[in-house]
């Protein structure tokens, strides 16, 4: 626990330091929901579903950003070398950088939740609780898979492009899953007709955890 807990910290820090990069995130996001928000509307004309869309295509694309970003910022600093040298546990260390990913991304949707809701006129408080208990279903098994796929990506060229080529599809089932669940809840307040994809978003997240218990260090060592 405490090197869990002192890798997220190191990585939050990392982070807290690089405010433009932190500013840069925030508007690429908001200018990407205000774009998509614009560009849906006069094709589906049905904001439940086009705002679902929204939400999780910036989270995605937003997510790529701040894990390239956390490998550049932790081989600048050097600690994450350090780390490995007092012989922690591999898996601490990977669930360290899952946790402050998490942090990282869910700070995005905490930003583009109301944005998304006032443009595309969706969202009320009541379905509010179940969006942010989808939201935490869905991110948690992108901070897990996606902390995962940058390690693999770590030291090689065109990173970024390598780790969208490689996570959105090993993805695409919690994607859809998070937006039909997120769709029913702004649509008619119900995810009973979607209820199932609640185990899929479980089992992703589950998979992508147990995975990197497994693959973690010999990824760490592969790409060292």
């Amino acid at each position: 626990m405490r090197t869990l807990l002192a890798v997220t910290m190191k990585d939050l820090r990392l982070h807290a330091r690089d405010a433009r990069f932190l500013a840069t995130l925030a508007l690429f996001s908001a200018s990407l929901v205000l774009i998509l928000s614009v560009a849906f509307g006069p094709i589906f004309n049905d904001p439940a579903r086009e705002a679902s869309a929204t939400l999780w295509a910036a989270l995605f694309f937003a997510g790529v950003l701040g894990l390239t970003r956390a490998l550049d910022l932790e081989s600048e600093s050097g600690g994450g070398d350090a780390l490995r040298l007092t012989g922690a546990d591999p898996y601490a260390l990977y669930l360290g950088k899952t946790l402050a990913n998490l942090i990282l991304i869910s700070a995005d949707f905490l930003l583009l939740l109301p944005l998304v809701s006032i443009f595309f006129d969706v969202g009320n408080l009541v379905v509010l609780p179940g969006v942010l208990g989808v939201a935490a279903l869905g991110l948690v098994g992108y901070a897990a898979w996606g902390t995962l796929f940058a390690a693999l990506a770590k030291g090689l060229r065109a990173r970024e492009l390598l780790l969208s080529v490689v996570l959105f599809p090993s993805l695409v089932p919690l994607w859809i899953g998070a937006v039909k669940l997120t769709n029913a809840l702004w649509g008619d307040g119900s995810i009973d007709p979607v209820r199932d994809w609640i185990k899929v978003l479980a089992v992703m997240d589950v998979l992508g955890l147990a995975m990197a218990a497994f693959l973690y260090e010999l990824i760490q060592e592969a790409t060292e």
